[in-house]
C-alpha cells in the first residue's frame, strides 16, 4: 500500500502545473581510516576501513507543488576483514501538493536513516561508528484541510497514516493511525491564542495502543527577532490487549531569539519514540538549548539536551526510567580563504536504574578547498565509554582523509 501511495502522489505532482527550475546537488567521497578499535570492544582489533560516500539532493518548486529528496549512503570495507563492509543509506523524500485552492494539501514524507538500537541512548551523534545501529524506515501519508474563521482565525484538521519498520527481520514494525485538528486565533499582531486535540492508534503484533491529547496554548512575539510559545494539556494512553492506562501532562515549548550575531534556541516538550530493542514506545520529556555566535571567520556554538524517557505499559509497576544529559560544543574557523579548522566536544551521560554509562566524544578536523569543486579533509576523532557495564568500557581512536567532489 504505501509503495502505491508514494506512486500516486508523485505522479499528481508530476502533472502538475507551472513547475520552477528544479535544484540538483551532487557529491561524491572516498576516504581512508584508521581505527584502532573496530567493534568498540574492551580490548577490539584495529583496521583500516575504506569508504565511498555518494550524494545527491534534488528540490523542484511550483505555484501548487513541492517535491525535494536527499540521499546519502556510505560504503565501508574493512581491510582485515574485522567486520563484515556495510552499505548504509540515509534517505529522505518529501512532496506537498495545494490539491484544492489552498484549503485542502496532501504530504507525504519518507525517511530512512540510521538509529542507535536503544532509543535512550537519543539520536546518533554525527559521524560515530556503526556499532549497535541499524536502518530505520518512517513512511508517512498526511491529508489535511486549512479552513480560516474570518481574518484571524484558521486551523488544521486531518489524517496521517505512519509505518515503522527496520532493516532487521526480529524487529518489530508499528503501524500509526493518527487524526488532529490544530486551531490558532490571532489577538494581535504579535499574540495568538492556540489549541488542539489529537487521537492516535498504534498497532504492533502484540498490542494495541490508544492515545488523546488536548492542549492550549499561546504563541507571543514580544520582539521583531524572538518569538516564545506554549501549549499544554492532559495526555492519556490506554494500552488495550494489556488492559493498563497512564495519565500525564504534554506540552510542547520553546523560544527563538536572533540578536544578530547571536542565536538562541531553547525547546521543551513530550514526545512519544518507537525503541527498536524493546518493541515499546516510550514517552519522552525533554528540553534543549542552543547558543551560536558567528563572528566574521569563526562560528561557534554551545548546546545541552536533557532527556528522560520511561515506560508506561505496565500500570502499577514501576516501567523502566532512563535519564540522559548532554553537552556540547562545537568551533569552525577559517585559517584562509581555502583552509577552514573545526573541533568538537561532547559529555553524554545515560543513567540507567541498574547501571550508568558516560561517553566522551572529541573531533579535531581541517578541510582545505582544492578548487571550487574540490575539497581535501583530514580527521582525529577520540570516543570514551565508562560504564557499570563492563562490556560498556572501551576507548576508540580514528584518523583518516577524505576526497570529496562535488558536481
Amino acid at each position: 500500500m504505501k509503495n502505491y501511495l508514494i506512486a500516486a502522489f508523485l505522479l499528481m505532482i508530476a502533472v502538475s502545473p507551472v513547475w520552477a527550475d528544479p535544484e540538483w546537488k551532487a557529491s561524491l567521497s572516498v576516504s581512508e581510516e584508521y581505527n584502532d578499535n573496530v567493534k568498540e570492544e574492551r580490548h577490539g582489533e584495529d583496521d583500516f576501513v575504506t569508504s565511498v560516500r555518494p550524494g545527491l539532493s534534488y528540490r523542484h518548486e511550483g505555484a501548487r507543488t513541492l517535491l525535494e529528496s536527499s540521499y546519502r549512503g556510505t560504503w565501508n570495507h574493512y581491510a582485515s576483514g574485522s567486520r563484515d563492509q556495510e552499505f548504509n543509506h540515509d534517505a529522505m523524500l518529501h512532496g506537498l501538493l495545494d490539491a484544492w485552492e489552498g484549503f485542502f494539501f496532501l504530504d507525504l514524507r519518507d525517511t530512512y536513516r540510521l538509529v542507535n538500537q536503544d532509543r535512550t541512548r537519543g539520536e546518533v551523534v554525527e559521524e560515530d561508528s556503526t556499532v549497535d545501529q541499524l536502518q530505520q524506515n518512517i513512511f508517512t501519508f498526511s491529508p489535511y484541510i486549512t479552513p480560516r474563521f474570518g481574518e484571524r482565525g484558521q486551523a488544521k484538521a486531518g489524517y496521517a497514516y505512519s509505518n515503522i519498520w527496520y532493516d532487521e527481520d526480529d524487529r518489530e514494525s508499528k503501524n500509526i493511525h493518527r487524526g488532529f485538528v490544530d486551531g490558532e486565533y490571532e489577538l494581535s499582531g504579535q499574540t495568538a491564542l492556540l489549541s488542539g486535540y489529537s487521537y492516535t492508534q498504534e498497532l504492533w503484533e502484540d498490542e494495541t495502543l490508544d492515545r488523546n491529547i488536548f492542549y492550549l496554548g499561546g504563541r507571543y512575539a514580544y520582539a521583531e527577532n524572538g518569538v516564545v510559545y506554549l501549549k499544554a494539556g492532559p495526555q492519556h494512553t490506554r494500552y488495550r490487549d494489556r488492559d493498563t492506562s497512564s495519565s500525564s501532562l504534554f506540552w510542547d515549548a520553546g523560544l527563538d531569539h536572533d540578536f544578530g550575531t547571536v542565536l538562541l534556541h531553547l525547546n521543551t516538550g513530550v514526545s512519544f519514540e518507537d525503541d527498536p530493542d524493546t518493541g515499546e514506545t516510550y514517552e519522552r520529556r525533554f528540553g534543549t538549548l542552543r547558543l551560536t555566535k558567528t563572528w566574521s571567520r569563526t562560528t561557534a556554538s554551545v548546546y545541552s539536551t536533557l532527556e528522560e524517557y520511561e515506560d508506561r505499559s505496565n500500570e502499577g509497576e514501576d516501567g523502566e526510567e532512563v535519564r540522559r544529559t548532554l553537552l556540547g560544543m562545537s568551533l569552525s574557523h577559517e585559517l584562509s580563504e581555502r583552509l577552514t579548522a573545526s573541533m568538537g566536544l561532547i559529555h553524554d551521560f545515560q543513567d540507567r536504574s541498574d547501571d550508568d554509562t558516560r561517553r566522551w566524544y572529541a573531533n579535531l578536523g581541517l578541510n582545505y578547498a582544492l578548487s571550487e569543486r574540490m575539497g581535501l579533509g583530514c580527521w582525529y576523532r577520540f570516543k570514551d565509554s565508562s560504564s557499570d557495564d563492563e562490556e560498556e568500557e572501551y576507548q576508540v581512536n580514528r584518523v583518516g582523509v577524505q576526497l570529496t567532489m562535488t558536481f
